[in-house]
């Protein structure tokens, strides 16, 4: 489903944001909560993830979510069976085995069986080898027609409009100048 849903924000389908995603979005970027953004906050605003305290803002929200026990730290078993990120793959083994890989070898830097605010916030950070890193699986499944795992000049040619829109979004436009 977030495939889908994502595919269609790309191709501009349906609106980047909702009224009430837009007005969640001003109010995580006005830090002071003054209902006016200053330079810092407009940034913010446009490009939420290269901002620390935003940052840190949807790492919370996120731990907050996952956090089924409300313990303030999320277990492997939240994180693979978290109920709202799992609409319609619930059953499937398959997506389990990589959120459960992805937990162990990624995102628990620590080692506890743990994830903290902190991690969430490392693995967010589109500063970051896990969030280039994901960018570039994205972005490889969608243009890698025969599965090898690299992509040839015609697979590039034959999804071009796909890394257009891509730079579309303001994150990857903040980190990579080349768009």
């Amino acid at each position: 489903r977030f495939k889908q849903w994502y595919q269609r924000r790309v191709r501009g389908e349906q609106p980047a944001f909702t009224e009430r995603e837009q007005r969640h979005k001003f109010r995580t970027a006005d830090e002071n909560g003054d209902g006016v953004l200053n330079i810092i906050e407009y940034v913010a605003l446009r490009n939420p993830m290269t901002t620390g305290y935003v940052l840190r803002r949807v790492a919370q929200e996120l731990l907050e979510d996952f956090d089924a026990d409300k313990d303030r730290r999320v277990s492997l078993d939240e994180f693979v069976h978290h109920g709202a990120s799992r609409v319609g793959d619930a059953q499937d083994s398959e997506i389990d085995s990589l959120r459960r890989a992805e937990f162990t070898a990624v995102m628990d830097i620590n080692k506890d069986k743990f994830l903290d605010v902190l991690e969430f916030r490392a693995y967010l950070d589109p500063r970051g080898r896990n969030f280039l890193t994901n960018e570039a699986r994205l972005m490889m499944h969608e243009a890698d027609k025969d599965q090898d795992f690299r992509l040839s000049m015609g697979e590039v040619k034959g999804k071009y409009l796909h890394f257009q829109r891509h730079k579309e979004n303001q994150v990857i436009r903040a980190i990579h100048d080349e768009f």
